[in-house]
């Protein structure tokens, strides 16, 4: 296992075990997303300004003077999407937070990677891509496996399933519209786009923050895992993922991806104790599955022809 492949796989467990730190922490999830956000882009700001600092003075004069002429064509255009996916991506982690709140997290991880199968079904209409069968296929096979985990009775009688599902699907479409945005940016370092992302999604929910007036800390230990949730689920979780894609391939990379909810799944059950049922499990399979399938990309032809000859 190559150091690229441990920061990945770092970086997943990380972002698999958000919620068990979520489900700790004595604030609304308003106030931890912003927390998360504020502490997350402190982090990335300081690494930015360290990699600045570290590069050639030559090196980046080179980049200013191309950047000067592309930004006013380009770029202008990036940053009105980054900020507006980074809107996106605050209020995706408030729906998201709040479905912890109604039921496991377990369940409600799996709902938001619907997210993938969302993109599938509105790409034709923003992206011009293509309705391909095997798309369609995985679109029907995402929908029966949420059905499972709707239609699964639980015995907890405190969790409301219809306010967690509703909470968790809207974090998903949420995530859907910023994979999509994200398509749409150009010309930006993924460390920049990241911070600027994070820094938007705390500043679109700093008003309803104030306005809320609820920032009350119970403990030391809500204050320690906020603190944990800024620095290491975001800050550091992000920086070994972007250090890391330059040396994998996209494949690795997304089959790697599926690490997070499976880990998420597996946390929620031995560390959180919460209730899973086999419909569940089969639920989720099949989302997960679906997923896959829809990210598994074709093999060129040219490549096919080239085996059949050796």
């Amino acid at each position: 296992m190559n150091k690229a492949t441990i920061k990945v796989l770092i970086a997943m467990l990380l972002w698999g075990s958000l919620g068990v730190f979520v489900k700790n922490i004595s604030l609304e999830s308003v106030e931890i997303s912003f927390f998360r956000g504020i502490i997350g882009s402190i982090f990335l700001g300081i690494v930015l300004l360290i990699k600045m600092r570290s590069k050639k003075k030559s090196d980046e004069d080179i980049y200013l003077e191309t950047s000067k002429n592309e930004y006013k064509k380009k770029d202008k255009k990036s940053i009105i999407v980054l900020i507006i996916s980074g809107m996106a991506i605050g209020f995706n982690w408030v729906f998201l937070f709040n479905s912890y709140n109604y039921i496991t997290v377990a369940n409600a991880t799996i709902v938001y990677y619907l997210a993938p199968v969302i993109v599938i079904f509105v790409s034709p209409i923003f992206l011009k891509e293509k309705l391909t069968s095997k798309k369609v296929v995985a679109v029907i096979c995402a929908m029966c496996g949420l059905i499972l985990i709707v239609k699964t009775n639980t015995s907890n009688v405190n969790i409301d399933l219809t306010s967690g599902i509703i909470n968790a699907f809207m974090a998903a479409c949420l995530y859907a519209s910023v994979i999509i945005l994200n398509k749409f940016i150009k010309n930006v370092d993924d460390y920049k786009k990241t911070f600027i992302q994070i820094f938007m999604a705390s500043m679109v929910l700093l008003p309803w923050v104030i306005y809320r007036d609820k920032i009350v800390f119970n403990s030391i230990k809500s204050i320690i895992l906020i603190l944990v949730l800024g620095i290491a689920h975001t800050g550091i979780a992000y920086c070994l993922y972007f250090s890391a894609m330059k040396d994998l391939k996209a494949q690795s990379i997304a089959i790697l991806g599926y690490i997070d909810p499976v880990s998420s799944v597996v946390f929620s059950i031995f560390l959180l104790r919460e209730p899973f049922s086999i419909y569940q499990l089969i639920g989720g399979v099949i989302i997960l599955l679906s997923a896959i399938i829809s990210e598994k990309k074709p093999k060129p032809k040219i490549i096919e022809s080239e085996e059949k000859n050796l």
